[in-house]
């Protein structure tokens, strides 16, 4: 068997970074009211999950549907941890060609992962082919807006964020790639119907609405946790130490006044 090789990946795979995977899941759970997507999934009997990180959103899958198959891809093992008996793993690299047919599963799920990607419309397309006829695509990804200028009052938030959009640009990332998700997918006649919404996420200040500043509060961890621990080096462009104690130092405030927004996308799309 061939070795599957790496692709760029600037956090650590620990115990603190299972944990923001799995603080990241229940934060955006908790957003989507515990459901998986608002799609009417039906009773799908095979489900992939593409990237699983610390496989919280398989191990929510396989509770919500028992009798489905769960396929956990990543290119790194799952942590240790109790899985669902209708829960697998399998080690993948989306960059290389799917060990798997066309149409081979009813639904397909995959977050966070494109906008790390390069030429991440070409893996989309590979995606697109693994779901069953009227099998359901999930995505959820993210526009890393650069619209810094409510951050002239926090250098440090400034600068750190400033570091992760060019970290990701460096490794050939899209940090915007959310928003293309809409006009690529529309354009797509393998699919009948694309849903996509649009949230827009303040990470400063604290919305009022509770089901958004929950989601808030995941983004601020999750940042906190990503920034805070990416390996520096020549690959982070801009994440430097410094870069890193002062934006952890400001995060930590609640004492500044700094505005900023990111956009989170659910897509749920059908299959023709």
């Amino acid at each position: 068997m061939a070795e599957v090789k790496q692709t760029p990946y600037v956090l650590v795979n620990d115990d603190a970074e299972w944990a923001r995977l799995d603080a990241m899941h229940n934060g955006i759970a908790a957003f989507l009211k515990n459901e998986l997507t608002p799609a009417p999934l039906g009773q799908p009997r095979k489900i992939l999950e593409i990237g699983a990180g610390s496989g919280a959103w398989a191990i929510q899958a396989a509770k919500l549907y028992p009798e489905a198959e769960v396929l956990a891809v990543d290119m790194n093992p799952l942590p240790s941890r109790p899985l669902p008996p209708n829960v697998s793993y399998q080690n993948l690299n989306v960059l290389q060609p799917f060990p798997f047919e066309a149409g081979s599963f009813d639904v397909v799920h995959i977050r966070l992962v494109l906008c790390h990607l390069p030429d991440a419309h070409s893996v989309l397309s590979r995606i697109i082919d693994l779901v069953a006829p009227g099998g359901w695509l999930l995505i959820d990804d993210i526009d890393w807006t650069e619209a810094f200028e409510g951050l002239n009052k926090a250098p440090g938030v400034k600068n750190g964020l400033t570091a992760l959009v060019r970290s990701m640009e460096a490794e050939a990332g899209d940090p915007h790639y959310g928003k293309t998700l809409k006009p690529y997918l529309d354009a797509c006649d393998r699919l009948s119907e694309v849903h996509v919404r649009e949230v827009e996420l303040p990470v400063n200040p604290i919305p009022e609405e509770p089901g958004l500043a929950g989601l808030t509060q995941m983004m601020r961890k999750a940042l906190v946790g990503a920034i805070g621990a990416a390996k520096v080096s020549t690959a982070t462009v801009g994440i430097t130490k410094e870069v890193q104690e002062n934006f952890l130092a400001e995060m930590g405030r609640d004492d500044m006044e700094w505005q900023y927004s990111c956009a989170l996308y659910f897509v749920h799309a059908k299959k023709a």
